[in-house]
């Protein structure tokens, strides 16, 4: 794992936190639930970066919405850099939006039909096999977007007969 590449940056809140610092903050405390875990702050002084916390913060906007499994480039990008270099070798087995391998930009990637080629053997395995179940998954989504939508029409104008009266808002 290359935890040094995911590392952030402290922030303005260590400048003022750090400046004083108490005497539970110069040893290590540990977690009153009893879990093992314990801090001790004194020795984030002089840091310009941390590792970050066991969630990730970034925003959810992606530049694709065609496909009906978008993330945003951050969240592979993020995976990418914590356990590969440049030049290692990254498997995409699916090539649905292409989120991962723009991601993968400066690694060797194998992503979509290079993936599936060198598992196989068979340069026209993504061809015969991947790409037809695609487009059957496609259709299937665009039918169950249609029937949904029929529904939720459905219901509503079931809702404005019981409950809606003419000249009434």
């Amino acid at each position: 794992m290359y935890q040094d590449a995911v590392m952030v940056p402290m922030g303005g809140w260590a400048k003022t936190r750090l400046k004083h610092l108490s005497e539970t903050d110069k040893r290590r405390d540990n977690s009153r639930v009893g879990s093992g875990f314990g801090k001790n702050i004194s020795r984030w002084v002089g840091r310009g970066m941390a590792y970050p916390s066991n969630v990730l913060a970034m925003a959810t906007e992606t530049s694709n919405r065609q496909h009906s499994a978008v993330f945003p480039k951050e969240l592979p990008s993020w995976f990418i850099k914590l356990f590969t270099q440049p030049g290692d070798v990254v498997l995409g087995p699916f090539l649905g939006s292409g989120t991962t391998s723009i991601a993968a930009m400066n690694y060797y990637k194998l992503c979509g039909q290079s993936f599936w080629e060198l598992i196989s053997g068979d340069v026209l395995l993504y061809k015969k096999i991947i790409q037809p179940m695609d487009k059957e998954a496609k259709k299937r989504d665009d039918a169950f977007k249609e029937l949904y939508i029929r529904k939720i029409n459905e219901m509503t104008e079931k809702y404005c007969r019981s409950f809606l009266c003419e000249g009434r808002s």
